[in-house]
């Protein structure tokens, strides 16, 4: 693909228009790649615009430039692959340490995550949103299987990028926040009504994110961020590092 040879290694997941695996750039510069295969021909077209947003996100300047190259997936080829198979490849740059995604996690907690990890897992999200956001982008396609974890750095990383816009609207950046907030949601093992272990000002400010597009317009990724953290300093005190054992 893209004139390099890639052994697949494993077979990561598979998505509504993709498979994804994991591979390896073969030959003098190897290097471990995310390669999503086409399922169907018309599925390249997706494959296509998530390349091109991608591209886009990370051709900023100065200090927005070194933020995308660390926190954003980095395209390495987007082609037909040369194996006669019809089937498109977009291959990205494999990020190291990551477990799995938020659907993942929620599985291995079906009854919730300690509300401690959740802090944390959104503050990273929201993190990465405010960064497009303020770039004039949003994403699209904020879901559970479109967050990447990264337990041993309290990392979470935003895949998915095919749906993402320039120019976004008001309404289009709250509905990334939102979609933020309902991932919280079910990682909590509910939505709407959250278990009880999940303290009363944390529970009352995600369902209102998750709820109000008038409060996530107004306040934005950062003001939500500034409204978390400080619900987190009055529900467990100062900042401390959780491990989060999986």
């Amino acid at each position: 693909c893209g004139g390099e040879r890639y052994a697949l290694l494993q077979t990561l997941g598979r998505g509504a228009a993709s498979e994804v695996h994991l591979a390896r750039r073969l030959g003098q510069m190897p290097l471990l790649a995310t390669m999503k295969l086409s399922i169907h021909p018309s599925d390249a077209d997706a494959l296509k615009r998530e390349a091109a947003n991608l591209r886009a996100l990370h051709d900023v300047d100065g200090s927005a430039g070194v933020y995308a190259a660390q926190r954003l997936p980095e395209v390495i080829a987007c082609a037909m692959l040369e194996d006669g198979s019809g089937r498109f490849a977009l291959i990205l740059r494999h990020p190291n340490g990551f477990w799995g995604s938020l659907a993942a996690l929620g599985t291995r907690f079906p009854q919730g995550i300690d509300p401690r990890h959740a802090v944390w897992i959104w503050r990273r999200m929201l993190d990465v949103l405010h960064f497009i956001h303020v770039q004039s982008w949003s994403h699209g396609s904020i879901s559970p299987e479109h967050a990447l974890l990264n337990p041993q750095d309290h990392g979470v990383r935003l895949i998915g990028w095919a749906e993402a816009r320039k120019n976004a609207t008001p309404q289009a950046k709250a509905a990334d926040l939102m979609r933020s907030a309902r991932v919280v949601q079910v990682l909590l093992g509910g939505a709407g009504t959250l278990p009880a272990q999940v303290p009363h000002v944390l529970a009352l400010l995600i369902n209102r994110a998750a709820q109000d597009e008038a409060f996530c317009i107004a306040q934005g990724a950062s003001g939500i961020d500034a409204l978390l953290l400080a619900a987190a300093r009055d529900a467990f005190g100062p900042p401390a590092f959780v491990p989060l054992v999986l």
